[in-house]
């Protein structure tokens, strides 16, 4: 799970290098997220200034954003199996934090 977060993490970034308005939509924007596998599994990482700097395993003292969900759903949802939208109407990942963070952790996905 730890390397496909981190290629994950690689991909947003490149992605963001790549779609300046993307860049400029998330400038300046600072949150904590914290990714829950329902196996027990707990990372966290730090969006800041359009970049995530990197994975740290376990939880973080105060997250603004929870994703929760099992390995197979992350695993799905970053190969492309499965869609987003899809998976959280489904049920099959959980988002906890303010809509605005919703709307622009999607973009993660």
């Amino acid at each position: 799970m730890e390397q496909l977060l981190n290629e994950a993490i690689q991909r947003f970034n490149k992605k963001v290098d790549e779609d300046k308005k993307l860049e400029e939509e998330l400038s300046g924007f600072r949150k904590i997220v914290q990714v829950e596998v329902e196996d027990g599994q707990w990372y966290h990482f730090i969006l800041e200034n359009a970049h995530v700097q990197q994975l740290n395993k376990g939880g973080a003292d105060n997250p603004d954003i929870r994703v929760i969900a099992s390995a197979e759903t992350l695993t799905k949802l970053w190969s492309g199996e499965l869609r987003a939208m899809k998976a959280y109407a489904t049920r099959k990942i959980q988002i906890k934090g303010s809509i605005e963070d919703l709307l622009r952790l999607r973009k993660f996905f």
